[in-house]
């Protein structure tokens, strides 16, 4: 198996997608991913076929998968929960994600079809009771409040 990582940065990042953005109470549910491609960290989740699965796209919103730092590296190098794998799952709470259009403090969030958190409403499911917690340009970090 080649080396995940080879080098390293002075000092970690200050957040990643999906990583749970403070210590407040937060509701934390653990799913079963049915999508075949996998579910990236910090993307959103949808109610699967299954009561205990989640997809990587549907009708129900059920939360923002959290990244896993001792999740198994996958052959593509990139940051998902393959199919058939437990995941952490936050209903409510506070969750770092990467915003696919720019967001603004206080705005109510969307998420597209391909399960990005946007805070564009013209064409995606607007995300009961979420709201931009921080402000960041499209593809940049932003706290994402989950109500």
């Amino acid at each position: 198996m080649p080396p995940v990582q080879t080098s390293y940065p002075g000092r970690p990042a200050a957040a990643y997608e999906g990583m749970a953005a403070d210590q407040n109470p937060a509701t934390i549910l653990s799913r079963t991913v049915e999508t075949t491609e996998g579910i990236g960290f910090g993307r959103a989740a949808f109610q699967g076929t299954r009561d205990d699965g989640i997809a990587a796209a549907g009708a129900v919103f059920r939360g923002i998968v959290l990244a896993d730092r001792n999740a198994r590296p996958n052959a593509g190098g990139t940051d998902l929960f393959a199919k058939g794998e437990t995941v952490p799952v936050m209903t409510s709470g506070a969750v770092w994600v990467v915003t696919a259009s720019a967001a603004g403090a206080g705005s109510p969030a969307y998420v597209t079809a391909a399960g990005a958190v946007t805070s564009t409403a013209s064409g995606n499911t607007p995300i009961p009771g979420a709201l931009f917690d921080t402000s960041a340009p499209a593809g940049g970090l932003v706290r994402l409040r989950l109500n």
